[in-house]
């Protein structure tokens, strides 16, 4: 009885796990990080996107509420 059915083929193995991370190496992006933060100062917290908000409209449109 041996020949009439195929053996179950073998489950694919595990992928290896990835390698654990460096502590050191995230201390070191978080304070780099940190530093490049308190570079830009206040003015970096408050332009929001590639244009800023301390930049002056271009004056088109509407400045005033109510106009």
């Amino acid at each position: 009885m041996g020949g009439f059915f195929a053996a179950a083929p073998e489950p694919p193995a595990p992928p290896p796990l990835p390698a654990p991370a460096d502590p050191e190496a995230e201390m070191r992006k978080q304070r780099q990080e940190t530093i490049a933060r308190n570079r830009r100062g206040r003015s970096g917290m408050i332009a929001g996107d590639e244009r800023g908000t301390l930049t002056p409209v271009s004056g088109q449109g509407k400045t005033l509420l109510g106009e």
